[in-house]
């Protein structure tokens, strides 16, 4: 690495450092907000060995105009999402060029955006259809049990019991750190296949599902054994127990997506 290359990371790492501190909403949810910085090390990790070329050509111009575009906007528009693109893409607009053609930069600069919380501070909306859509499917799964079924908005009243769908039982704050799962386990069955991004695509299906089945589990455990046991400790154990489950299951439909793939290729 040259000097120049150093300058690099110390503006990246004090834009990072602005990014993450310039809305501290995220403080409440810190025990499942700062996970997701495990998404730099992943980069590093998933990308070594990092060589760096001999040369030392110039930053890729239309990205780093792009970057800083979207910071100006996510400043004006006090969104983290665009900050978190504007800050990976000068991070690809610096590593273009500059790294061997082994580091595959196309899908690991996911990785980078994943590290910062956009998901917790502008995703509220996503948070809110998360627990109407749970509640909606958990009023409709009961009912047909045979169950009466009262709901408003994110609040049920199931059998007489009164049941909230809180802000907490979203599944947002667990959903960034799903989405740095299913980029590694991808770039680790099909680092340069299609199948990549077809497997992502379907990662906010499978969060959204797995809220939804955690819902169903605590409404069952609060009619089965009672309101407390369902508010206790077996409601965050569900909730992971149920996401872990779901996960895996995923990573065994893209296992086999790519070995159909493999073999269709194969017969072609």
């Amino acid at each position: 690495m040259k000097p120049r290359d150093y300058l690099w990371l110390g503006g990246l790492l004090i834009g990072a450092t602005f990014i993450w501190l310039r809305d501290l909403a995220w403080l409440p949810f810190a025990s499942d907000t700062l996970p997701i910085l495990g998404a730099l090390p992943l980069f590093v990790w998933l990308g070594a060995p990092w060589r760096f070329q001999p040369t030392r050509p110039q930053p890729h111009g239309v990205s780093l105009a792009a970057a800083g575009l979207l910071l100006v906007a996510g400043i004006l528009a006090d969104f983290t999402l665009l900050l978190a693109a504007a800050w990976s893409l000068a991070l690809w607009s610096w590593l273009r060029g500059r790294v061997s053609e082994t580091v595959n930069l196309r899908r690991l600069i996911l990785l980078p955006f994943m590290a910062f919380p956009w998901m917790t501070l502008d995703m509220a909306p996503v948070g809110w259809w998360f627990r109407v859509s749970a509640a909606w499917t958990t009023e409709h799964l009961f009912s047909v049990l045979g169950f009466a079924v009262v709901r408003q908005g994110t609040n049920l009243l199931v059998h007489g019991l009164p049941i909230e769908v809180a802000p907490a039982c979203s599944g947002m704050n667990s959903l960034q750190a799903v989405l740095i799962a299913g980029i590694v386990l991808a770039l680790h069955e099909f680092p340069y296949h299609r199948l990549y991004w077809l497997s992502l695509a379907t990662l906010p299906v499978l969060a959204w599902g797995a809220n939804v089945l955690r819902v169903c589990s605590v409404v069952a455990v609060a009619l089965t054994w009672g309101s407390e046991l369902a508010h206790g400790w077996c409601h965050d154990a569900a909730g992971w127990l149920i996401l872990m489950a779901i996960f895996f299951c995923w990573w065994l439909a893209i296992r086999a997506g790519w070995r159909w793939s493999k073999t269709r290729c194969a017969c072609a």
